[in-house]
């Protein structure tokens, strides 16, 4: 049986397992989750409304809506204007992979092509 604690992530199996375009589709598709939830707490824990909170953002309800659902890819203007009106601090960072952070991708992979390995075996 998969040992759970040895389980890196989904994401691995995307990035192992897909084409540079779906590989793409997904890292973006995550920023713009991480971004619909921010929201989405921010509106729940000050107890407001999309309607509320899109006139507290000078936006409408329809483009509250569109950034909770992760559908709508916000420019980074829009969300600089949103994280002041929200109090958040936004940070955007562009940086080169470290040589751990490589030489940590290369084991996870190896580890990933194991754990596949044996859960395929198991199964047959």
């Amino acid at each position: 049986m998969l040992d759970n604690k040895r389980l890196i992530s989904a994401y691995k199996i995307v990035e192992k397992y897909t084409n540079e375009g779906d590989k793409k589709y997904f890292e973006l598709d995550d920023i713009l989750v991480d971004i619909a939830v921010k929201i989405i707490q921010y509106r729940i824990k000050n107890n407001l409304s999309q309607k509320e909170l899109a006139q507290k953002l000078g936006i409408s309800q329809a483009m509250v809506s569109k950034l909770e659902s992760g559908d709508y890819n916000p420019t980074v203007k829009m969300l600089y204007e949103i994280a002041k009106k929200l109090g958040f601090e936004l940070e955007i960072e562009f940086r080169e992979k470290t040589e751990c952070e490589e030489i940590w991708l290369e084991s996870s992979e190896e580890l990933l092509d194991e754990v596949i390995n044996n859960e395929v075996g198991e199964a047959a």
